[in-house]
Parts: structure tokens; C-alpha cells; sequence
């Protein structure tokens, strides 16, 4: 089988990773920051910039005449930046964020569904989304939430057109994962993450494992009639 992950460099995707690793499949991971997962044989990377439509497009065209199929594609590239209100998000900063959480995954998506179709042949997606979704985001999200209402949808809508096709499309809402995405979202302090934990039912976080074991429950034979579905991995949320 051929995995293609994207954002695998991030907490989630590396954990995905490491979660689904055997010697008889071929990995390939995109990445944008560091070059930090595992290193194997059977693993081939490349660099990615998912605010750049175009390059992404190329990538996995390259990606594909290289492999020929894609059999489990995992989307974990996201990006929460900048933490701000509403009025105060520029135009180019809320399309960077439709780019990297929408647009490119989508993108990545319709080119491989075109070609496993044209193939014959089966594919399973899952795109890591976000729990924000469910109760409407903070005032210093919308960007992101719009972004990853965007790509639910649009996986609603391919799941229910190509299921008839062999695609099959799941969704995963993680709720506070404790990563590094955190920290890197500037404005956003360790008082507001210590008051986002204090929300959750289960007064903790969760890990990138919790996600991980989710995503290998999806793409195994157990969830075979499973199309079309959001997890929610939130603590109880």
C-alpha cells in the first residue's frame, strides 16, 4: 500500500506516522518546517508549501507518476496563525490560512480521487479538522474556523458524490491535542491554553496518540461501512 501524509512533520502527523510504520508499505510524507519524523527505507518525503496552490498541484502529480496510486491518503497540514480578532485579520493572512487548511487539501484530495478513479482503484482519506468547529470558535479564530468548515464540507460533499467510486472520506475533530501547534500561534499565551483546558469536561488535554489510534481504527477493515463521518476526539466536548 501507498500512505501519503501530509503535515508530517507536525505533532499529529508524526504520531500518525509512527502509528501506521510497517516494511511493507511505501510512506510518503509532505512536510513544510522540519525535516523531524521517522527516517526509513520505505519512507520518501518531500518539502511542501501549502500556501502555494500551484507548487502543490505539481507535487503530487510528481508524487503520483512516481507511485501510481495512492491508497490511504492522511491530511493533518493546518495552520491556526494569527490569533486575532476578526477585524484586525488581513485579507492575505485569511488566505493564507483558506490555503493551507482548504484549498491545497482539497486540491491534493480531487487529484487523487481523479486518479484512482480513472485507475479502478480504492482510496481512503481522513483530513484532521478541528473541534473549534462545534461550538463556533473563539473571536480570535475565524480564519481557522472558516478554513476547516470549508474542507468539512467539501468532504461531505466527495464523499457522497464518489462513494459509488471505492472513495472513502472520514473526518477527525481533534479538541486541545497537547502539540506544538500552540505554541507557535503568535498572540497565543500559556494563560490562554491553561483557560482552554479548564473548558474541557475532562480537564486535560489530549495527546497525538489519541488522534493516531483514531486514524488507524478508520483506515482498518473494521470500519469498512464507516463513510462520511466526523470523530470527535475532544475530552467530551
Amino acid at each position: 500500500m501507498n500512505y501519503l501524509i501530509s503535515g508530517a512533520s507536525g505533532g499529529i502527523g508524526k504520531a500518525i506516522l509512527k502509528e501506521l510504520y510497517n516494511t511493507n508499505d511505501n510512506f510518503i510524507v509532505l512536510y513544510n518546517s522540519k525535516k523531524n519524523f521517522i527516517k526509513k527505507k520505505n519512507i520518501t518525503s518531500y518539502k511542501s508549501n501549502f500556501k502555494k496552490l500551484k507548487e502543490v498541484k505539481s507535487l503530487i502529480t510528481v508524487i503520483l507518476n512516481k507511485f501510481s496510486k495512492i491508497d490511504v491518503f492522511i491530511n493533518c497540514a493546518g495552520n491556526a496563525n494569527p490569533y486575532k480578532e476578526a477585524f484586525n485579520i488581513s485579507d492575505d493572512e485569511f488566505e493564507n490560512s483558506l490555503r493551507i487548511n482548504f484549498k491545497s487539501p482539497l486540491i491534493v484530495m480531487t487529484t487523487i480521487i481523479k486518479n484512482q478513479i480513472k485507475k479502478k482503484l480504492k482510496l481512503n482519506i481522513i483530513n484532521i479538522s478541528s473541534n473549534t468547529i462545534k461550538y463556533g470558535g473563539s473571536k480570535y479564530n475565524l480564519h481557522y474556523l472558516c478554513s476547516k468548515v470549508a474542507l468539512e464540507n467539501a468532504c461531505k460533499n466527495l464523499s457522497k458524490n464518489f462513494i459509488d467510486r471505492n472513495i472513502k472520506i472520514n473526518i477527525i475533530r481533534p479538541g486541545v491535542i497537547h502539540t506544538n501547534m500552540h505554541k507557535k500561534i503568535k498572540g497565543y499565551t500559556a494563560k490562554d491554553f491553561k483557560k482552554r483546558i479548564s473548558k474541557i469536561p475532562l480537564k486535560k488535554s489530549g495527546t497525538s496518540k489519541d488522534i493516531s489510534k483514531t486514524v488507524k481504527f478508520i483506515i482498518s477493515k473494521d470500519s469498512n461501512y464507516i463513510h462520511g463521518q466526523i470523530f470527535t476526539v475532544a475530552g467530551g466536548e
